[in-house]
């Protein structure tokens, strides 16, 4: 409980202080921006007065048993959010949660001429000390990597890009001819010059047989699905694809990547490539420089989106299953305005704010979702989950590579990896970093699988996760009944609960003392036992892999076929998966996975 003091003449010397600081606060963000000038700029996409101007209507013809999504007043949904170009349909954040960037001014010829005084040498000099050699260690003095600095620079660097990549567009010929003329004329135009040579600090990787990175970008086309399988996930990689193609009957290309044969083998690729229509298998280090990435584990999915040649991609994990086609996700409300479109993880393990402090020291501007994140109220270390991750290169080409920078080597050793498990957080805090929107599915992570036995009251198996209308979409987390504890035995799939996040004030659920004095002074209350409060969230049972506490919902006849049928297609897999380890040749079109 947080009480406020009750006198009424220090209520209002606290009221007097709050907006006094509030007034600071505004002012402090102002000097932040301006100083930063040069640091970031929206994105100017030609189709986002498109969006604005013709907000989307999302009803829904049915509801489930929790009234999903919550019939809010669009007004009391929205945030504070920070002053932005940037906007989204108003009804949109009954259905996801948005994060609205800051907008910083663009480059100008003012800065080029502040290029060639002392403060732009300065400025130039702090920005390009961030490198470090590709064989260097930096274990020992983690020092030498200042994630304050990179942010700045991240920043400093979108707004160079925008700046200069419609001059690299303007020339004729080829990729290499634009890439050679680019370099020419960086020898007389200063912010070119800077532009390339930044570019080289902060993502080595991306100069893979190319010179800049519009020459990837421009390569970009279409729309398709990325996987990232080494010889230990083969077996459920198999089992993820056929549930779509055999299954599903989507028709969505697909890219599997690795590191190489002796990450995936030789026979294995064979067999994945042969297995159904438009499977590629790809070596992510045949794209990028692995001198630089160092990839390993989970750090290969963002560089695997980044060197797909999708220009609309989705990511989705190994042992991610659908329920729908997920060629849906593409119309996707929260996607479609924003470009990229996230799901949220679990709540668990409240009380730390270890990882907010961090973030809060690296950058200095946000975006509007994190203040209002669970991560930052102290109510779940975990914020998103990475099964399923949706961006639109074309428009959100800076973000991801933001992210990728994020699980580089010594970024993800020294810290991201150290304050967060593994890839996960890393997708939102790097949009944040650069400063570009993204969107949050409106719902925590739910379950899928069987009934407890000791309370039918309870669900117990894998993450599942709803689309913006409240229907369960995919899930996460194979198909045994707790891989976390060793229980791999398959679930017998019938049921299902959400997992919350649907209140109309979510802001009125924080274990931050700052927020909740907030939230008390903007009511007018002095003590937190004055709140009136929504139903809480369901809560998990981690061990257990159990959820309790919301409606227990019964799977759709469909849906039910469809699990249990992908258990058919897994038993397939891990049967020629051994037969491949025992040195068998195996031919994946003797089965009908139709029916298997």
């Amino acid at each position: 409980m947080l009480t406020l003091p009750r006198s009424p003449a220090v209520k209002l010397l606290i009221g007097l202080l709050a907006v006094l600081c509030l007034i600071g606060f505004t002012l402090q963000y102002t000097t932040v921006a301006e100083l930063d000038h040069r640091s970031s700029l929206g994105r100017q996409e030609t189709d986002q007065d498109d969006r604005t101007k013709q907000p989307q209507s999302h009803q829904h013809e049915q509801e489930p048993q929790d009234q999903y999504p919550p019939k809010t007043p669009v007004e009391e949904t929205k945030k504070r959010v920070p002053l932005s170009t940037f906007q989204v349909p108003a009804d949109l954040y009954l259905t996801h949660d948005v994060a609205i960037p800051q907008t910083i001014p663009p480059w100008t010829k003012e800065d080029t001429a502040m290029l060639d005084t002392a403060m732009g040498f300065n400025l130039m000099s702090e920005m390009l000390r961030l490198e470090y050699h590709k064989n260097e260690d930096l274990s020992e003095q983690p020092q030498r990597l200042d994630m304050a600095a990179m942010s700045r620079a991240e920043r400093l660097y979108k707004s160079l890009w925008n700046h200069v990549y419609p001059i690299y567009q303007s020339f004729s010929g080829g990729d290499r001819d634009k890439e050679r003329r680019l370099v020419q004329l960086a020898k007389t135009q200063p912010e070119v010059d800077f532009f390339l040579r930044l570019e080289r600090r902060l993502y080595p990787w991306v100069h893979h047989a190319r010179r800049t990175s519009f020459s990837l970008h421009t390569t970009y086309s279409g729309k398709g699905l990325v996987f990232c399988a080494g010889n230990g996930q083969f077996e459920f990689v198999v089992t993820a694809i056929q549930a779509l193609r055999s299954r599903l009957k989507s028709t969505l290309p697909i890219q599997v990547f690795h590191m190489g044969e002796g990450d995936l083998s030789v026979d294995r690729q064979e067999y994945l490539k042969n297995m159904a229509k438009d499977i590629e298998l790809v070596d992510v280090t045949q794209v990028l420089d692995n001198e630089h990435m160092k990839l390993g584990g989970w750090a290969i999915k963002p560089y695997a989106l980044l060197a797909s040649s999708f220009e609309e991609v989705m990511f989705v994990d190994a042992d991610a299953y659908f329920l729908q086609d997920p060629v849906v996700l593409f119309d996707d409300p929260g996607y479609k305005a924003t470009g990229a479109l996230f799901f949220y993880d679990r709540t668990l393990f409240e009380g730390t704010s270890h990882q907010s402090d961090w973030l809060k020291s690296i950058m200095p501007i946000m975006s509007s979702f994190p203040p209002t994140s669970r991560m930052f109220n102290m109510l779940s270390q975990h914020e998103q989950e990475s099964g399923v991750v949706l961006i639109n290169k074309r428009t959100r080409f800076v973000g991801l590579m933001s992210v990728c920078k994020m699980n580089s080597k010594w970024e993800r050793d020294l810290y991201s990896y150290q304050y967060f498990h593994g890839d996960k957080e890393t997708f939102w805090t790097g949009f944040e970093m650069i400063q570009e929107p993204y969107a949050f599915m409106r719902n925590y992570g739910g379950v899928i699988g069987e009934l407890r036995p000791d309370n039918d009251q309870s669900v117990c198996g894998a993450q599942l996760h709803q689309d913006y209308k409240g229907q369960p979409l995919w899930w996460n987390g194979g198909l045994y009944r707790n891989k976390n504890e060793g229980i791999e035995r398959y679930l017998k799939f019938g049921y299902w609960m959400g997992g919350g996040g649907h209140q109309q004030h979510r802001e009125r659920f924080t274990l931050d003392n700052e927020a909740m004095i907030q939230v008390l002074l903007d009511l007018g209350l002095t003590s937190s036992h004055e709140l009136e409060l929504e139903p809480r969230d369901p809560e998990w049972d981690f061990r257990e892999s159990c959820l309790a506490g919301g409606p227990v919902q019964t799977l759709d006849n469909k849906s039910k076929t469809l699990a249990n049928g992908y258990v058919g297609i897994d038993k397939v897999a891990r049967a020629d998966g051994d037969r491949i380890n025992n040195g068998e040749t195996v031919d994946p079109k003797t089965h009908d996975w139709d029916t298997v």
